[in-house]
């Protein structure tokens, strides 16, 4: 078999099987331009809360926040409290599932549950993950975009080999790299659109596409681990405390500890301040974040002793296993948010190219059957 019979087999399977995926492909794409960025507009939804700085008024303590979450749900241990390095922050907690926004120096509830913004991104990951199936129909819909992002990794590959020219020079990869100015026809331009978008954000989209197999299949993660010599974390399910009688020392001090170190170890410009309690009995968790979320290596965790107030642990990025530390990095890879907002940005952009990917991709395959129909 020659390389040009060999083509025209790539071509045909490639066709087939952009057109099997393609209502998917483009569902998840157009999903991950809607969530590009998602956590700038979560946070930008809770800034909406952001009290008038009032300067008789002290903050309430870290204190009255657990306590206020204990009297709404006294048999729920689990607590979670989020201090924005802003003044005037509303104050994000969680009981539990249980979510608030608490006013910064009156300790009302300024609101219960998600609100409007979440929620809609709820909606749309639910999209993007599972075709927005719920219940026992979640799996069939995560199962198939799984097999559609395996399939656009094929289209990503053989696309490749379409795109190769028949003689490699400077100026036919010029003509395949580059947006011409006029066309001979609609399907020409479709073609040549195909063929520019699609190699401009090929790394991208493999990038994308190859951390997506993570999301769902063992085998993926299983290779990924191995790369280290390392077997994938089995999550074991500990029973969590069902009080908080073994925390002695005052939350308000360990708050106070932690942005010490944060101070004395180079995060004393940190963002948000998070503490867990009630996971593991005398234990607190602070996570220390410079970044607004999501970027593993400006933020680390500070364990404290509830009994005593002494720091057990920190535990930063690097003092994750190495298989770990890579599974973390190809989670972000995927939304871009490994390199902060210019990442994001990229992602969305190459999120938007590979809709326009699917659309002249169907367009031409579709016309390319009613060609060969009408030859019959």
């Amino acid at each position: 078999m020659n390389f040009s019979t060999f083509k025209r087999w790539v071509f045909w399977a490639h066709l087939f099987a952009g057109l099997l995926a393609s209502i998917v492909v483009f569902i998840m794409a157009f999903t991950g331009v809607l969530l590009t960025y998602e956590r700038q507009f979560k946070e930008l939804s809770e800034m909406a809360y952001a009290q008038t700085i009032d300067i008789e008024k002290s903050v309430i303590s870290t204190e009255r926040v657990v306590s206020i979450l204990r009297e709404k749900h006294p048999n729920e241990a689990h607590i979670f409290v989020r201090w924005v390095n802003s003044e005037g922050a509303a104050i994000p907690a969680w009981a539990g599932e249980h979510s608030y926004l608490i006013h910064p120096y009156t300790g009302d509830i300024l609101r219960e549950g998600e609100g409007v913004v979440e929620e809609a991104f709820h909606v749309i990951t639910d999209l993007h993950r599972y075709l927005l199936m719920e219940g026992d129909y979640q799996l069939i819909g995560k199962t198939i975009t799984a097999y559609s992002n395996l399939i656009f990794i094929f289209l990503l590959l053989s696309g490749v080999i379409i795109w190769l020219p028949k003689h490699i020079s400077k100026k036919s990869l010029k003509q395949q790299m580059w947006l011409r100015q006029k066309y001979t026809n609609k399907q020409h331009r479709r073609r040549h659109w195909h063929f520019v978008f699609g190699m401009w954000s090929l790394p991208f989209l493999v990038v994308i596409g190859l951390t997506a197999t993570l999301f769902y299949f063992e085998w993926a993660n299983n290779a990924l681990y191995g790369m280290y010599g390392e077997q994938v974390p089995t999550r074991e399910k500990k029973a969590m405390p069902e009080s908080l009688d073994a925390d002695v020392v005052s939350y308000d001090t360990l708050f106070t500890k932690a942005q010490q170190h944060a101070n004395e170890n180079g995060y004393q410009d940190w963002y948000s301040m998070w503490m867990e309690i009630g996971k593991s009995e005398g234990v607190a968790r602070f996570y220390i974040d410079k970044s607004i979320g999501h970027r593993q290596e400006l933020a680390y965790s500070l364990y404290f002793d509830t009994g005593t107030g002494d720091i057990t642990r920190t535990l930063y990025k690097t003092d994750w296993p190495k298989g770990s530390q890579a599974w973390g990095t190809s989670r972000f890879l995927h939304t871009g948010e490994y390199f902060g907002f210019i990442g994001q940005t990229i992602a969305g952009l190459v999120s938007l190219l590979c809709c326009i990917l699917v659309y002249t991709g169907t367009l031409l395959g579709v016309q390319r059957l009613l060609n060969l129909r009408k030859q019959h």
